[in-house]
């Protein structure tokens, strides 16, 4: 008698399951609900940081100074038109300077102004003037001799400049200072091709 309830419930459990498939019409769409109202106006967000757009870089340009200097000091001059009273107050300006392997022009070297060479005694550094000056909208790279000798073969080959205009002063934020990035950062933050 258990055997003949068992058969039955199980039939009746798949009678239940097929006539539950889904073989009807699809229904009509219903209509769109009617749309919320829109919230308030958020609070203003804080200042971002200055934006590089107006980043200014020089092309590499050549070294200009002798092949052997026998004096303790050297300064040579590029025109930087981009160089302002604006930027000189509230901009910065970095420098470059760069040597090529003789083995491999794979290999470049790339160091910050001022650099200081101990193995030959050499200190590189950038200055620049601007108007009113009579040298002015000039960059100015300058190599002296640390100990008072002649500074003989200078180290680098080019030079470039960097030139990051001024913004919105930090307001008890840490800000980005550049002094303190490597030139492989600087280049990837400005997009400056290398």
């Amino acid at each position: 008698m258990k055997t003949i309830k068992y058969i039955i419930g199980l039939t009746l459990c798949g009678l239940l399951i097929l006539a539950c498939s889904k073989d009807g019409e699809m229904g009509m769409p219903g209509e769109d609900g009617v749309d919320g109202q829109n919230g308030e106006q958020g609070p203003q967000g804080e200042q971002g940081e200055t934006g590089t757009a107006n980043v200014i870089y020089s092309d590499w340009f050549s070294s200009l100074f002798p092949d052997d200097i026998t004096s303790t000091n050297y300064t040579f001059s590029v025109i930087a038109p981009d160089l302002t009273d604006e930027i000189v107050e509230n901009g910065l300006v970095i420098g470059y300077g760069r040597y090529t392997s003789p083995t491999s022009a794979d290999i470049r070297v790339v160091e910050q102004l001022p650099f200081s060479l101990f193995e030959r005694n050499q200190f590189y550094s950038l200055s620049f003037s601007t108007p009113p000056a009579s040298n002015s909208e000039r960059a100015f790279i300058s190599l002296r001799s640390m100990d008072g000798s002649p500074i003989g073969e200078p180290f680098f080959e080019e030079y470039r400049y960097v030139i990051i205009p001024g913004g919105i002063p930090a307001s008890g934020k840490s800000s980005i200072d550049y002094n303190t990035m490597g030139y492989k950062e600087i280049c990837t933050h400005f997009d400056i091709p290398q």
